[in-house]
């Protein structure tokens, strides 16, 4: 049926609300994430400092992480995604749904479907084009999409 590719496989708050230790011991290896009310509250010049932690701890974990986005790039004004592609996989103007950025971003991290999550905000974009390539999907679904501290609400 097709309306369940726009179901997340799980749905939550903000990205630290994820159980990563989880999707671990469920064989996921590969994270990737959409930046806008995502990974950022919206357009932001730059991302909270816990978000930066928290890449990089779920990297020193042994997770590939990487950045699918689509974002313009201006390379004057985006400053954000001038960061994370220093040390992340990333590309922007992904074109999402479709699927090239998707498989383009899994080759770089040897990972597959079965063991890539997808985490973003979106329906159109995110869930469904990550379910359609069987990638398991994650759905930020916070009214606001503010980047809160770790257990408060």
């Amino acid at each position: 049926m097709l309306f369940s590719k726009f179901h997340p496989r799980a749905s939550v708050p903000t990205i630290f609300d994820i159980d990563f230790e989880y999707l671990w011991k469920e064989g996921k290896r590969a994270l990737i994430f959409d930046l806008d009310r995502t990974l950022a509250a919206g357009r932001r010049a730059n991302l909270h400092p816990k978000v930066y932690r928290l890449l990089s701890s779920l990297q020193e974990r042994g997770f590939a992480v990487a950045i699918l986005t689509n974002r313009h790039f201006q390379v004057k004004r985006d400053q954000v995604i001038a960061d994370l592609a220093q040390n992340y996989p990333l590309i922007y103007a992904a074109g999402k749904p479709g699927k090239k950025g998707f498989l383009t971003l899994m080759a770089k991290m040897n990972a597959t479907p079965a063991d890539t999550v997808m985490i973003g905000d979106r329906l159109l974009t995110d869930i469904w084009g990550a379910n359609r390539l069987g990638i398991y999907s994650i759905r930020i679904v916070s009214k606001s999409r503010v980047i809160r501290k770790p257990g408060t609400r």
